[in-house]
């Protein structure tokens, strides 16, 4: 497909880290949470990709940026490498028991009645049964016959010990002998096990991530079909519209049931704003992913019918998780962390045609909230350092979180390179013309003083990339 061009991504810079915090949703502080923000009108994928590489997030079209050395959480940015992705074994358990139900219909903790299992408490036979009625005498021939056979296995009196046999044993002998027999027998019966978990976990490991989440597809007259859509968000394409509705329902229920929020907070205007409304525009490169790149939602659908749905983006270096909501009927299936392998799944799929396309970036990672921690799982993973923005494996990270909830990653004698930028350079829209800060600023001599601090700051958040290619809204 051929390359499309885009128009510059247009932002109106908010600020707010000068500012008092508002609450925390993590550690349910009132006032401690501080971040920057800007309304972003429209962003290009590739704008968004460098953003995010700098540690901003989107909600809706508002894109903000945690003032991590302020913040009472700080917000790492955290993406895995897709390619080299390890399974852990409570991966592979959850999709084996999401498998299961698809096969058979078995919810977890479910299990098959073995043949021949009887359902009467107990196992015994039933209480009308001959076998319980039954007169348990023996007749008086009988008797007289069981006389003589054990007449018959009387032994007679006995002449001494044989003297072709070997001597009997003492008694202590014969205990140490039968407890060397029953060592032995164990050291035999473990190694046995050893040998049988080891081809376990080799057939285990000889399955792929892929080769996992297919098993159902290979498998005739399943219980249960699940199929997975993928729709276009913004802009919105037929199948999203057609969907809004019983999308919008799980949504509500996910976030009365699972966050309790009241009835009247996720109405559709809410919805809306935060999971739909998108400032990513569609695009289309040679060489890139046959969708496009840009916003969307993926349909989990059971049976036809919508379970849950993964709000993604689709970058030009990665996959980024926006949000997941399902229906909390079916909270058994872990699909919080199914659909977090199903996504990696995505990105491996992608790249076989956009080979760039190689990361999955799960939001942020917070070490000081216990609960975030589980996107540290998924392996090899990479947080962001909150300064020089370069990546850091995960477990290189950790140690120095566990002693500061704020930390620095680089070597100290590393530089933020992205962030020299030339104010001069810094591109502005004003009365609808794109021009540079330094043009603007000969049209406007009066207000230089009170927007160099704003362009400056803002120019350092989004970097020189962003800055000299993105049009900041200036009245």
């Amino acid at each position: 497909m051929a390359e499309e061009s885009v128009g510059p991504g247009i932002v109106e810079w908010y600020g707010g880290g000068d500012r008092p915090g508002h609450r925390c949703g993590y550690c349910k502080s009132t006032d401690s949470n501080v971040s920057d923000g800007m309304w972003a009108h429209n962003l290009t994928v590739q704008d968004y990709q460098d953003l995010i590489d700098r540690g901003w997030r989107r909600s809706g079209k508002y894109c903000y940026k945690p003032k991590m050395d302020t913040t009472c959480c700080p917000h790492y940015t955290i993406k895995q490498d897709a390619l080299n992705f390890k399974m852990s074994k409570s991966h592979k358990k959850i999709i084996k028991q999401f498998n299961k139900f698809l096969i058979h219909g078995k919810k977890k903790g479910e299990h098959d009645m073995p043949e021949g299992e009887e359902s009467v408490k107990g196992g015994g036979a039933d209480p009308g049964s001959k076998e319980e009625t039954s007169v348990d005498h023996n007749s008086p021939k009988e008797d007289k016959s069981m006389e003589a056979e054990q007449i018959k296995k009387t032994p007679k009196p006995g002449l001494g010990a044989d003297p072709t046999k070997p001597k009997c044993k003492k008694a202590k002998d014969l205990r140490r002998e039968k407890k060397l027999a029953k060592q032995t027998e164990k050291r035999q019966t473990e190694t046995q096990a050893d040998n049988t978990e080891q081809s376990k976990q080799q057939k285990s490991q000889e399955k792929t991530l892929e080769d996992l989440l297919r098993e159902p597809e290979q498998t005739e007259n399943c219980a249960h079909k699940l199929e997975i859509r993928l729709v276009r968000s913004e802009p919105a394409s037929e199948e999203f519209t057609r969907s809004f509705t019983p999308a919008h329902n799980v949504y509500h229920s996910y976030q009365m049931i699972i966050h309790k929020d009241p009835p009247n907070k996720p109405s559709v205007a809410q919805y809306t704003r935060f999971l739909c409304d998108s400032p990513l525009e569609e695009e289309y490169r040679e060489g890139g992913p046959p969708m496009g790149y840009g916003s969307f939602h993926q349909h989990y659908l059971l049976d036809g019918q919508i379970i849950a749905v993964g709000v993604i983006d689709i970058l030009p270096s990665c996959v980024s998780s926006v949000y997941l909501y399902y229906d909390p009927d079916y909270d058994f299936l872990s699909l919080g962390t199914y659909s977090a392998l199903r996504e990696i799944a995505f990105v491996r799929e992608l790249n076989k045609k956009a080979p760039d396309l190689k990361y999955y970036y799960m939001g942020y990672y917070i070490h000081s909230c216990p609960k975030m921690r589980y996107k540290g799982q998924y392996y090899p993973s990479f947080l962001l350092c909150p300064e020089v923005f370069s990546w850091h494996p995960i477990e290189e990270c950790s140690p120095k979180l566990d002693k500061n909830r704020y930390s620095r990653f680089a070597d100290p004698d590393k530089e933020d390179e992205g962030g020299r930028v030339d104010l001069d350079s810094v591109m502005i829209l004003h009365r609808r013309m794109a021009m540079t800060y330094q043009q603007y600023k000969l049209l406007n001599p009066k207000t230089k003083t009170q927007h160099d601090d704003v362009v400056r700051k803002y120019a350092g958040f989004v970097g020189r990339s962003c800055a000299t290619r993105m049009l900041l809204y200036r009245n």
